[in-house]
């Protein structure tokens, strides 16, 4: 079997480098087919609805198809379009993370971006947040904690079911992940708003 494995391994290393350069060509030629549709998609924007007057509906429908998500208005993306048209994409990104801090007004013709948060407060939020995060494992793991130390320093004083245990840990499982999730989203939020203030 040995002899066999030797004897095709200089077979499998001389087409195992085909196999990459393949893959290799296909991601690109699919990477350069997005990024051409990409294109396709902003020339469409500007020559059809950029600084275009047209219902804020239907420019608000070409700026979502634009960037695929429905979380942005066309204020959103005439801003960026006008202020960062060379980082389009990475900003709408973070435009799109942060949305829930950010507000959008039209004052004059002229789009504006507007936050009640300060950038030393986001960056005060994202510490605390971050605890939160940690935090929420502590809580995931405090039944079993509590239990151990229970068992180990001797406080047993009432015999306690196995239900309950299993249902103590099912609460303290919810709670931890409930509150890891919300601290981790509002942290990219608020990371994301701090690059905004980067930028």
């Amino acid at each position: 079997m040995l002899d066999l494995i030797i004897k095709a391994l200089p077979v499998f290393l001389a087409v195992v480098p085909l196999f990459v350069w393949l893959d290799k060509a296909k991601r690109f030629t699919h990477r350069r087919k997005f990024y051409l549709e990409r294109l396709t998609a902003v020339t469409e924007y500007i020559d059809h609805y950029y600084e275009q007057d047209k219902e804020k509906v239907e420019k608000d429908c070409a700026a979502q198809a634009l960037v695929c998500s429905e979380k942005v208005s066309h204020l959103e993306v005439d801003y960026v379009l006008k202020e960062y048209p060379q980082r389009f994409f990475i900003m709408i990104k973070k435009l799109i993370t942060a949305r829930h801090m950010v507000d959008t007004t039209l004052d004059d013709g002229k789009i504006t971006l507007t936050t009640k948060f300060s950038k030393k407060n986001c960056r005060k939020k994202r510490w605390i947040l971050a605890g939160y995060y940690l935090l929420s494992m502590v809580i995931v793991e405090s039944n079993d904690l509590l239990v151990f130390l229970i068992n180990h320093l001797g406080l047993k004083t009432f015999q306690v079911d196995t239900w309950i245990l299993l249902t103590g840990t099912a609460v303290t499982v919810v709670v931890g992940v409930f509150i890891a999730f919300i601290s981790g989203m509002l942290f990219l939020s608020v990371d994301a708003l701090i690059e905004i203030y980067d930028d």
